[in-house]
């Protein structure tokens, strides 16, 4: 029994130390370097190209956890000699991306996104970024870019990986597009040059034991304080007979958020465990350069507490 108790304690200590611990970040970044971005070729587009560059120097720059793996992959017809190192070497990092240059060739999106996609990487969060001014015009079809990217759903479920595909001009925007993005979990659309991005972490599952304590404390890890100041956002337990959540304390500053789950039935009618899922909710618009990843949250409720069983010799 002693020797249960031990393990029992350890494996608890080990769940906890992990829980006060997020993976380390990835950043993929496929950077389209056509004519166009420059204004050049058969569709007449704005010479965006050094702003482009600036701003994605500007994101890197920013990012503080020296660990931060980034790789920059151009992109025309083909894809070219990635860019690859750690946020330890930024300034070395900034240089080499302010040094790309046009190349010649048209826009093969679908490569450059199955390029990015085998840089994934299951032990860190990932967050992949597409930048491009124009349309898919090179290599498979539009229909075959289309089913890679609803491909992101089954890929990215329960992992950290997460995708913004950036419309750096109205060029870019294509309706089919729009609607895969918008209909597919962790995958966003930006329509900006700006990629300097306000993270919101927590973790993709968490869970509780009703029987031990009402109040969960939640780990959430912001990458911009300042952006996050006036942050307002809410958590929504889905519909269920069981389980309703209530007195919802955010914490950003400190890491954490609060909140507490209240029974809907008498213990004994509550399952011994089950899987439900919390939808983060704010105002996109107001916060348009804010994201949560993940968005959705699955959360488990266990009702399990110690049994006693008390034998009575006749």
């Amino acid at each position: 029994m002693k020797r249960l108790s031990m393990l029992l304690l350890l494996s608890l200590f080990c769940i906890n130390i992990y829980s006060d611990n997020f993976m380390q970040e990835k950043r993929i970044y496929l950077v389209d370097v056509t004519a166009s971005m420059e204004g050049k070729g058969a569709v007449k587009t704005p010479n965006i190209f050094s702003d482009v560059k600036q701003k994605l120097s500007n994101a890197i720059g920013a990012i503080e956890n020296p660990n931060t793996e980034v790789v920059v992959i151009p992109f025309t017809s083909s894809v070219h000699e990635p860019i690859t190192d750690t946020i330890k070497n930024k300034n070395e990092l900034m240089t080499k991306i302010q040094n790309l240059s046009i190349k010649p060739g048209d826009t093969n999106i679908t490569d450059a996104w199955e390029r990015g996609v085998e840089e994934l990487d299951s032990t860190r969060v990932n967050y992949v970024f597409l930048l491009t001014d124009g349309l898919h015009n090179y290599g498979s079809s539009k229909e075959e870019l289309y089913n890679r990217l609803r491909s992101w759903k089954e890929k990215s479920d329960n992992r950290y990986y997460f995708a913004f595909y950036v419309m750096l001009t109205p060029n870019a925007k294509e309706q089919e597009i729009c609607q895969i993005v918008d209909e597919t979990n962790q995958m966003w659309l930006i329509e900006s040059m700006d990629v300097n991005i306000n993270f919101v972490r927590t973790y993709l599952e968490s869970q509780v034991n009703i029987k031990e304590k009402k109040t969960v404390k939640l780990p959430f890890k912001v990458s911009n304080k300042a952006m996050s100041k006036d942050l307002s956002f809410d958590m929504i337990l889905e519909e269920n007979p069981y389980y309703k959540v209530s007195n919802f304390r955010p914490h950003l500053d400190s890491g954490y958020v609060l909140f507490d789950i209240m029974e809907q039935k008498p213990l004994i009618d509550l399952p011994i465990q089950v899987w439900l899922k919390f939808y983060i909710k704010y105002d996109r618009e107001k916060n348009y350069m804010t994201f949560f990843t993940p968005e959705v949250i699955n959360f488990k409720v266990i009702n399990r507490g110690i049994r006693e069983m008390k034998i009575i010799a006749r």
